[in-house]
């Protein structure tokens, strides 16, 4: 089997899985950001903390999926203030971790763990959220909105397709050739302008939104979504990798299919309190 065809399935696949998560509801939904919330923390533990002992990784994986289960549930179904202040005992645990450890640099290890929580469950958890900013009625009831939540996956697919099939057609300057030399300036622009219509599109499609609204966030998905591959891309060559795993055949690790929307995430979430 031919490289382009096993990209071809396996991709096939992580997008089905995706798709039916989503459209099943709230559980299903938080299973699967979940998912890919201990994957990725996997991955980093592997990746950044490869030279720190087991207790870090473990106390960085172990604490990283509370963190997102607190964070994404406590902001849409409701968990009690006084559980969100666990999440502030374990800020202080790699302090506490280091005290027993006799690492030259204590405060690097510390950093790393915190910005991976930052990265990752935080992330992931306000992606799982904006299923909740715009509820929908069924028989009565309000349920999660995993079109929604589709929608952002879409524009983030249709930026990278975009950007990727111009850049290879006409792409001849780059965008940032010190972090990711084969991004180029006019592909990053092909896919913005195609990543608008799409959402367009989506308008016709699921009117969720206005349709000022969907372009704004196509617009805005665009963006961010080239910064988040190019943070990741940042990352691998900061530590001299090509791929952070290889978990998804012929794509590479979950960070490498996930970069974009770590930072979408964000972008979006607050695009929505705005509107």
């Amino acid at each position: 089997m031919n490289n382009f065809t096993l990209r071809t399935i396996s991709g096939t696949v992580y997008i089905g899985i995706i798709i039916s998560c989503l459209l099943m509801g709230t559980w299903a939904s938080f299973s699967l950001f979940f998912l890919f919330n201990f994957l990725a923390l996997f991955e980093y533990s592997r990746l950044v903390l490869s030279k720190y002992s087991f207790s870090h990784k473990a106390i960085f994986i172990i604490s990283g999926i509370i963190i997102f289960s607190i964070t994404a549930l406590w902001q849409f179904v409701f968990i009690p203030p006084k559980i969100l202040g666990a999440l502030l005992i374990l800020a202080l645990v790699p302090f506490v971790n280091e005290l027993f450890h006799k690492n030259q640099n204590p405060f690097d290890v510390i950093g790393k763990q915190i910005t991976g929580w930052i990265y990752l469950c935080f992330s992931l958890s306000l992606m799982f959220g904006l299923g909740y900013k715009r509820l929908v009625l069924e028989n009565g009831e309000l349920v999660y909105n995993g079109i929604l939540v589709l929608t952002v996956f879409i524009l983030i697919w249709a930026n990278d397709t975009f950007a990727y099939l111009i850049g290879r057609w006409i792409g001849k300057r780059p965008l940032l050739s010190r972090i990711s030399p084969k991004k180029t300036i006019e592909g990053s622009i092909g896919g913005f302008l195609l990543t608008i219509a799409v959402s367009i599109g989506l308008y016709f499609g699921f009117s969720q939104l206005l349709i000022h609204h969907y372009i704004i966030l196509g617009a805005l998905i665009s963006i961010s979504s080239i910064i988040g591959d190019l943070v990741e891309s940042m990352l691998k060559r900061s530590l001299d990798v090509k791929d952070s795993g290889n978990l998804i055949p012929g794509h590479g690790g979950i960070l490498d299919r996930i970069d974009a929307m770590l930072i979408t995430a964000w972008i979006v979430f607050i695009f929505f309190q705005l509107i």
